[in-house]
């Protein structure tokens, strides 16, 4: 069904259930003529200086085309969604700041030959003191980025004026609310190729969004909209986290620029569970009011949203989570604000609701509680 409750038929499902999908890593090798596959060298630390990266026996190892770090890479660092020095490198340069975070990139003939390379990619790191959790990254004792002095990325809304709000009721029920940090997990890994053909870019990625992929390629290489051709074939599971091309996506046009040849990459499972931007990360701070009756009349919220370790979608969700606190009750005064931070953590990004599913997780428990309190059936005070 629709959002306006019409029937809307799915044409996909009969060539999906005889013939199966194609998908990005389907795509063969007549389509994709000379392509080298690629491998990404991830963190094994989640906070450190980089001192050095040998990469001499990696280039020496066979089946290798080339080896690349983020010394090499000459695109513009990816904007973020806070201050311009909480930005992001394709490649980590200088510091990694969470596990997972692609340092380096092997270029091969076939894909073991690059699983086998990349462990021959040396990293020297100096650790650095680690935060992870978002109540303690607002204290900045470890700072993820020094040029900026504080992990707060911004703070948004407000709380109850003096002497009002739940505070001012006669029951007050309050509780810390933690919605926890998860994994989308798609069924399908994120997949992509890209190639230049005749000076315009082909790219060929897990998507949910082909025209967000376009934006982003258009925004990196400087490009027309014309001069870029972004192709989702048939997707395997994204709920969000797809949502547009991820920073391991975007750099493949300029490998395959760099080598001459279309390049592909095919993430594995546990690549994807640190790499692939995670959902959720709420702590919520609630507090409601009311009379014994079992009459709301005030609900307060406080969020510390974790935004992972470089501040996406992710800082913005507590947005949405504003604009749906109340539910689907009848409160006369609702009022909320919220804190982002960032993390020695996978960022943080939309997942399966996008900020609003933690609204309702968040105001359904505070019901509950408030039920608790007054002992009163949770469906009789819903009802009143």
């Amino acid at each position: 069904m629709s959002i306006l409750g019409n029937r809307v038929l799915r044409l996909e499902d009969p060539r999906l259930l005889t013939a199966g999908g194609e998908y990005a890593a389907d795509l063969t090798d007549l389509r994709l003529a000379g392509a080298v596959r690629a491998t990404y060298v991830r963190s094994t630390v989640a906070h450190a200086e980089i001192l050095g990266i040998d990469v001499d026996e990696a280039r020496a190892a066979p089946g290798v085309v080339d080896v690349v770090t983020g010394a090499d890479v000459d695109l513009p660092a990816m904007p973020g969604m806070s201050a311009a020095e909480m930005t992001r490198h394709y490649l980590a340069v200088d510091r990694v700041r969470f596990v997972g975070e692609p340092v380096a990139v092997v270029l091969t003939e076939r894909p073991e030959q690059g699983a086998d390379a990349a462990e021959l990619v040396v990293v020297d790191y100096e650790p650095l003191p680690a935060v992870v959790d978002a109540v303690d990254a607002l204290a900045g004792d470890a700072v993820l980025f020094p040029a900026v002095g504080t992990n707060l990325v911004g703070e948004f809304g407000h709380g109850p004026a003096e002497g009002a709000g739940p505070e001012a009721c006669e029951v007050v029920v309050r509780q810390r609310i933690v919605n926890q940090r998860l994994a989308p997990c798609p069924l399908e890994v994120r997949s992509s190729a890209a190639a230049w053909v005749d000076g315009r870019l082909v790219m060929w990625c897990s998507t949910q969004s082909a025209h967000g992929l376009r934006e982003a390629l258009v925004a990196a290489y400087g490009l027309g909209e014309d001069d870029v051709l972004a192709i989702a074939p048939d997707v395997g599971g994204g709920f969000g986290a797809k949502a547009s091309g991820s920073p391991e996506d975007v750099l493949l046009p300029w490998l395959a620029r760099r080598v001459g040849r279309p390049v592909r990459w095919l993430e594995t499972r546990s690549e994807s569970m640190v790499g692939l931007v995670h959902g959720r990360a709420q702590v919520q701070d609630v507090t409601i009011g009311g009379r014994p009756d079992g009459t709301i009349e005030a609900y307060d919220l406080a969020i510390i949203q974790d935004g992972g370790a470089y501040p996406a979608v992710g800082v913005l969700l507590p947005h949405l989570t504003r604009m749906m606190a109340a539910g689907t009750y009848a409160i006369p005064e609702v009022t909320s604000r919220a804190r982002a931070v960032v993390t020695n953590s996978t960022p943080i990004a939309a997942y399966r609701g996008a900020g609003r599913p933690e609204a309702t997780a968040m105001v359904e428990r505070a019901v509950d509680l408030l039920a608790a309190r007054l002992r009163l059936d949770p469906a009789e005070l819903r009802r009143r």
